[in-house]
């Protein structure tokens, strides 16, 4: 290799690094001083609010609190585009959380470009949780093995009224 060559490579290479650090994605917000609750639960907030059928915060909001009535602490994660579904414009962790009644520490969306679908995953994987979602997650079951243990994924509905949990 000239030197001319590597004068042409070094700093493209330099920005390739730079662009793979900063596509990493930090894990969901949190008080500095909290870890996450022993009674967790991950929920895919953007595939839930569907339950119903059109995207709704409401329904959203009655599968938490349902959850909670089952003694689980949610933890919702939604894609970039959640608030553009629910209100047509962008939401972040605070609107979110004020919109399902969770609190903002407990609230991540995802960074427009990000796949949530593997931020849900991890995150739950690396706390032993499981996940909330009609989602059958079959693109990451090699990445993620812990998906092919019987109730990992907890799968529902939304019906005249009622959160109905499918076995």
């Amino acid at each position: 290799m000239q030197l001319t060559d590597f004068l042409i490579l070094a700093p493209a290479l330099i920005g390739f690094v730079i662009l793979l650090v900063l596509r990493r994605k930090p894990p969901p917000p949190q008080d500095a001083e909290s870890e996450v609750p022993r009674n967790a639960i991950v929920v895919d907030g953007s595939n839930v609010m569907h339950w119903a059928g059109a995207p709704s915060a409401m329904v959203l909001a009655r599968v938490l609190r349902a959850l909670e009535g089952k003694g689980h602490t949610p933890i919702v994660f939604f894609d970039a585009s959640a608030g553009y579904q629910l209100s047509d414009r962008y939401m972040n962790e605070k609107h979110l959380s004020a919109a399902i009644g969770v609190s903002e520490a407990h609230v991540c969306v995802v960074d427009k470009g990000v796949i949530a679908d593997q931020a849900i995953l991890a995150f739950a994987a690396d706390h032993g949780l499981k996940v909330v979602s009609n989602d059958q997650y079959r693109d990451w079951r090699v990445q993620f093995p812990h998906l092919a243990r019987k109730g990992a994924v907890l799968r529902g509905n939304f019906r005249d009224g009622a959160v109905i949990w499918r076995r």
